[in-house]
């Protein structure tokens, strides 16, 4: 997975080898163009969708990440991913390390606990007009939002650092990764 696409100079670079994989092969082949744009496009749509690298994951609803990475491509409003470019997507996404799917879900349910805190009624009180977020109950949430946030923080640089340093051991060393100088 990590070796096949990588974001470069805000491009996405497709390797060859990518090419040599059927679910990719049947995008790049039926894009009939001379400088490959909407394969290249639609790869590059597969890589924002699915890389645990991407600048896209911060967006946890899948058709909001979605419309988001087509805009930002400039692909034609009305692209929608079809059943090869979903398939090729599945295909990539199998590759993905579990820490990345644990990663994922861990951003979800904190972004899911920020939302819920958001819309908290603080002046909501029970049938005896007490409140019913405590003050201590507020302060004790907090802290373990803030844990969570240094143990989300510290598992996305963990896998960063993973990454990269897979991607030296497979010989990129010469490329100076996103977030690399953190290390």
């Amino acid at each position: 997975m990590l070796k096949l696409f990588k974001y470069e100079a805000w491009q996405v670079e497709v390797e060859p080898e990518a090419i040599m994989l059927a679910p990719f092969k049947v995008l790049w082949d039926r894009d009939k163009s001379k400088d490959k744009s909407m394969a290249k496009q639609e790869l590059a749509y597969i890589y924002f969708m699915g890389d645990p690298r991407s600048d896209y994951l911060y967006l946890n609803d899948p058709e909001e990440r979605s419309k988001n990475i087509i805009d930002g491509l400039g692909m034609p409003s009305k692209w929608k991913p079809d059943e090869k470019v979903k398939k090729a997507l599945e295909f990539y996404e199998s590759f993905k390390p579990v820490s990345a799917g644990l990663l994922e879900d861990l951003r979800y349910v904190a972004n899911k606990l920020r939302v819920a805190i958001r819309e908290m009624d603080f002046d909501e009180r029970d049938d005896k007009g007490k409140p019913i977020h405590s003050l201590s109950s507020i302060s004790a949430t907090m802290k373990q939002l803030t844990q969570m946030a240094v143990d989300l923080d510290e598992a996305e640089r963990k896998l960063n650092k993973d990454i990269i340093a897979d991607s030296k051991a497979r010989g990129n060393s010469n490329v100076k990764a996103l977030l690399e100088d953190d290390y």
